[in-house]
């Protein structure tokens, strides 16, 4: 094997490895694409939030047309605040919803990133602190 061959081997192996024991603390960051699952609780530094599942609700018009909205549903809990908070595209505009805990402001933001200019796939949402 090549002298270059080898170094960059143990540079992958060493770069993994980093990585890997960065997060071990289970600690989110801000900022950043993280994967939920129903029922998984993620810890940030401010807080920790929990997917708790989807609900609909369906709006009628006078005219008798009706649509209905998915929302995503997540409880923040801080050390002195629980809260709930809700996201949904409604009817196609994709934003970040604000919430607050203990004083400090937040955006959730799902579907697309204004923060980091990418689209997320259906199972990841970026956290913003403002």
């Amino acid at each position: 094997m090549k002298k270059e061959h080898f170094k960059l081997i143990v540079l992958i192996f060493i770069s993994l490895f980093i990585f890997n024991c960065s997060n071990q603390s289970g600690m989110n960051d801000y900022n950043t694409v993280v994967k939920f699952s129903k029922g998984e609780q993620l810890k940030f530094p401010d807080f920790t939030i929990e997917y708790t599942g989807e609900r609909t609700e369906t709006n009628q018009f006078p005219n008798g047309n009706s649509v209905t909205i998915k929302f995503h549903e997540f409880t923040v809990t801080s050390a002195s605040s629980n809260k709930k908070v809700s996201w949904s595209s409604g009817t196609g505009d994709i934003a970040p919803v604000a919430f607050e805990i203990d004083g400090k402001n937040f955006e959730l933001e799902m579907s697309n990133s204004e923060k980091l200019k990418t689209k997320l796939s259906e199972n990841e949402f970026v956290i913003v602190k403002k």
